[in-house]
């Protein structure tokens, strides 16, 4: 490029965003700029420390050990310790009874068996997946798999089942879930999670930016290349040409605009979904207004209640439990005006943590907590938690309370994607998303990451630190063959392909 270097302009500073800058950075692109909505560094990774405890508000464990370069980059540093028991042991209905151990476990692990199982078949499915789980338990009923089991409580820890794989899933219900979209989601999640020793996930940025003392080579500076608080209020990309070689565009609702040869998109699916008909001048073709309109993205919450002293057994066995409900407790909850605690689905205790339970919530019930006032939530949760546990010494209420709250925040309309019925009907692909808006020589004008756009690895940090890599090496590919890519498109150079 005759001395001169692409200027390059990144928005969002989650974990995508810091993947592609650091790699960028690391490779000598140092005309780089990232506009932060928010006024901290992470996106969806929210690591906050509370006294001896840290808070992850967002992503917590590590997916899984194979095929997992996160993994791979921890362990080598002995920066995450596998757990020592189940992520759901412990079963309690809503009158108080502990279902026995045994009972749960077979009941649980008999529905692991099924659909491990009966796998290929799902991949003909033309249903939802809560079609498909409730074929797969319903033969099994039939089967006599789950005889000598109380019908009622089989079909309360089924509910749970759902429950926890709508967490799991971040939707409102499995039936809008695409069946045999399902399967394009690469999942190595391990039987026991992998978590960071109380450090928070936070500590993969820090590993991506070089920052820990056990990594060699200098810390890459990305706070210095950031800009907080920086909200996009809109973005002209396929700019005429000019000397600085700016292909694209991007003002801010303070006023500031920048300007740069190439732009990567990192905000969440719930943002573009929300913003992408008001943002893009000219409007997005029509293949990526379809993946963007028809990927699914939705919504998942924790609770944080710390208490002066842990109410629960000190001794090993209790890491928090699932909530079973009987049908009379629900409608109780109809009729008192508090149906959104029928999706807080379990409570846990997160390892080498003190005086700390946390709650899951997820789809409709909580983007309805998230509005609540604050005290409001928390009677909630303790009207749970004596309900639930009356052997045990539930308190009045929390030294503290916290809550996420992903839907709400403009900045990210929801918690991660997944595959809907709906992309399947509207064909809508990570893939599509993922497509960057190319010059009429395919120069990448608009390039997008973020965990959405990851045919395999969606809904992860693993996907979202993907994509960020991926577009980042695409320019690294481009003017590594192509030094002349930020010159002007007239001069008859062949133009290469971003990799994606």
């Amino acid at each position: 490029m005759a001395g001169r270097t692409p200027s390059v302009l990144i928005v969002g500073a989650g974990s995508a965003g810091i993947a592609a800058a650091t790699r960028l950075l690391d490779r000598g692109f140092c005309n780089l700029t990232i506009l932060e909505a928010e006024n901290r560094l992470g996106g969806r990774i929210h690591s906050v420390r509370r006294g001896g405890n840290v808070l992850d508000y967002g992503a917590q464990w590590v997916h899984g050990k194979e095929n997992n370069f996160i993994y791979d980059m921890a362990s080598q540093y002995g920066l995450i310790e596998v757990e020592q028991h189940k992520e759901n042991d412990l079963y309690y209905k809503s009158t108080g009874e502990l279902v026995p151990k045994e009972t749960s476990d077979r009941v649980l692990e008999m529905l692991h068996t099924l659909l491990e199982e009966d796998a290929d078949s799902l991949r003909s499915y033309t249903g939802s997946l809560g079609a498909y789980y409730d074929q797969v338990f319903y033969d099994a009923v039939r089967a006599g798999k789950f005889a000598g089991i109380d019908q009622r409580t089989c079909y309360q820890l089924y509910q749970f089942f759902i429950k926890y794989h709508n967490t799991y899933n971040a939707t409102d219900t499995l039936h809008e879930v695409s069946g045999a979209g399902l399967l394009e989601f690469e999942d190595n999640q391990d039987e026991f999670l992998i978590n960071w020793k109380n450090r928070g996930f936070h500590t993969l940025l820090d590993l991506l930016m070089r920052k820990l003392p056990e990594q060699s080579g200098p810390p890459i500076p990305v706070e210095e290349y950031t800009k907080f608080n920086h909200v996009v209020k809109s973005i002209k990309w396929n700019c005429p040409e000019n000397p600085h070689h700016h292909r694209v565009s991007v003002t801010c609702t303070n006023g500031a605009t920048f300007s740069a040869t190439h732009l990567i998109l990192t905000v969440s699916l719930g943002v573009l979904q929300d913003l992408h008909t008001g943002w893009f001048d000219p409007p997005l073709p029509a293949p990526k207004r379809n993946s963007i309109e028809g990927l699914y993205i939705g919504t998942i919450d924790k609770l944080f209640l710390e208490f002066d002293e842990p109410f629960w057994p000190q001794d090993g066995s209790w890491h928090g439990f699932g909530l079973l409900w009987e049908p009379a407790d629900l409608e109780q909850l109809r009729h008192d005006g508090r149906q959104w605690l029928r999706s807080v689905c379990a409570f846990f205790v997160p390892d080498r943590t003190e005086r700390l339970l946390v709650g899951w919530i997820y789809g409709h019930d909580a983007r309805t907590m998230e509005a609540l006032p604050e005290g409001q939530v928390i009677d909630g949760l303790m009207y749970l938690l004596r309900k639930f546990l009356p052997h045990l010494p539930v308190p009045a209420g929390p030294r503290w309370f916290s809550r996420s709250r992903w839907y709400s925040n403009p900045h990210f309309r929801g918690s991660y994607s997944s595959r809907s019925m709906r992309s399947d009907a509207m064909r809508a692909t990570a893939a599509a998303l993922a497509e960057p808006l190319r010059t009429e020589r395919a120069v990448p004008v608009v390039q997008f990451a973020g965990e959405a756009s990851h045919p395999q690895l969606y809904s992860t940090v693993q996907g979202a630190v993907g994509s960020g890599w991926r577009e980042a090496d695409s320019l690294i590919e481009l003017y590594n063959n192509r030094p002349d890519a930020g010159a002007s498109e007239n001069d008859g150079q062949q133009t290469l392909r971003g990799k994606l």
